[in-house]
C-alpha cells in the first residue's frame, strides 16, 4: 500500500502523459534539460549602488544573489507549477518556497562550507529577502552553525559500510514516503531549488549537474558580472553588464512553455529589480494553487 503523504509536500493531479513521465524517466539525471540565461544588469547594478549608498544602519548591503532570490520567490508565486516534484513516480505540490545554498564560514581555500535553507513568503519584497538572508547567513557562519550540520556531522563519525546502509535506507524511506521532518532536514536536497553563486569568487556559471537524492527540481548557477559589445538594432556597438546564469531542470515536473515563461519572468525582476521593492499582489487562484503550508514553513524556520 502506498503512502501519499509526505511533510513537504501533497499529490497533485496532472495531465496523463505527465503523469507517466516518472515512468518513463526513472532518474532526474536522465530527465535533466540544461538551460543558459543572460541578465542585463547595468539597472541592476545601478539600483545596488543606490540600495548600498542609501541602506538603513541593520540592513545589509544588496548583492545579485539576494536580487535572484527575490525575483524567484515572484516567480514561483505566480508560477506554482515550478514549486512541484516527483516521489515515488508521483507528482507533488511543495507546501514550502524554499532555497538551497552554500556558504563558507571564511572565505578562504580551508574555509569551512555549511548548507543553507532559506524560506520565503509569497509576498516577500527585496527589504523582507535582505532581512532573513542576513539572519540565516550570519547563523550559518556562527559557531551555533545550521540545523542540518551537526546531523550530517554524526553521519560523518560511522563507519563507512554504516553510511552506506544509512543512504539506503534513507532514500528507501523517501522514495515510499515514511521519510520524517527531522530526515529531510538533514540534508539541504528538499527545497524550490539549488542555487551555487560562483560569480561572488569571479566565475562563470557552469552547467551544474542536480542530485539525485531528495527532489530538488532545478538547480541554477549565477555567474560573474562582466562588460560585453553589444550590437543594437540599428547596428551601433555599445557596452554593457551582463550576467549569465545556467538551470538545470528536473523535466518531468513542468513542460518547456510553463517553464521558459517563469524564467522570462524572473529575467524581467532581475532586470527590473525596484518591482522586488513592492508587495506583489498575486491572484488568490495561483496562492491556492502554491497550496503552502505553516508545517512546510516551520521545516526550515520558526521565525
Amino acid at each position: 500500500m502506498f503512502i501519499n503523504n509526505r511533510p513537504d509536500g501533497s499529490p497533485v493531479k496532472v495531465p496523463g502523459f505527465t503523469k507517466l513521465l516518472p515512468y518513463l524517466m526513472s532518474t532526474r539525471t536522465e530527465s535533466t534539460i540544461f538551460m543558459e540565461q543572460i541578465v542585463e544588469m547595468d539597472n541592476a547594478l545601478k539600483f545596488m549602488r543606490q540600495w548600498n549608498t542609501r541602506k538603513e544602519k541593520d540592513d545589509w548591503p544588496i548583492t545579485p544573489m539576494q536580487l535572484f532570490l527575490c525575483a524567484l520567490v515572484r516567480t514561483v508565486a505566480q508560477r506554482p507549477r515550478m514549486n512541484r516534484f516527483i516521489s515515488n513516480r508521483r507528482h507533488y505540490q511543495r507546501n514550502n518556497i524554499s532555497v538551497s545554498f552554500v556558504t563558507k564560514k571564511t572565505l578562504s581555500d580551508d574555509g569551512l562550507e555549511v548548507n543553507v535553507i532559506m524560506p520565503f513568503h509569497p509576498h516577500d519584497t527585496l527589504k523582507d529577502v535582505n532581512k532573513r538572508f542576513k539572519r540565516f547567513i550570519g547563523t550559518a557562519k556562527s559557531d551555533e552553525g545550521n540545523r542540518c550540520e551537526s546531523d550530517v556531522d554524526i553521519i560523518d563519525k560511522l563507519p563507512h559500510w554504516a553510511v552506506r546502509v544509512f543512504i539506503r535506507f534513507f532514500n528507501w524511506a523517501d522514495q515510499h514516503n515514511f521519510i520524517t521532518r527531522g530526515m529531510i532536514r538533514m540534508l539541504p536536497f528538499y527545497s524550490t531549488m539549488f542555487v551555487t553563486n560562483v560569480g561572488s569568487i569571479g566565475l562563470d556559471a557552469p552547467l551544474h549537474h542536480n542530485y539525485e537524492m531528495g527532489n530538488t527540481g532545478i538547480f541554477a548557477a549565477l555567474g560573474i558580472i562582466r562588460k560585453e559589445k553589444v550590437i543594437l538594432e540599428d547596428n551601433s556597438i555599445t557596452e554593457k553588464s551582463r550576467m549569465a546564469i545556467s538551470y538545470t531542470f528536473d523535466d518531468r515536473i513542468v513542460d518547456g512553455i510553463y517553464s521558459g515563461r517563469a524564467m522570462a519572468m524572473l529575467k524581467d525582476y532581475l532586470e527590473n529589480p525596484e518591482k522586488l521593492m513592492e508587495r506583489p499582489d498575486i491572484d488568490p487562484v495561483k496562492l491556492d494553487e502554491l497550496a503552502l503550508t505553516e508545517k512546510g514553513w516551520d521545516l526550515w524556520d520558526k521565525n
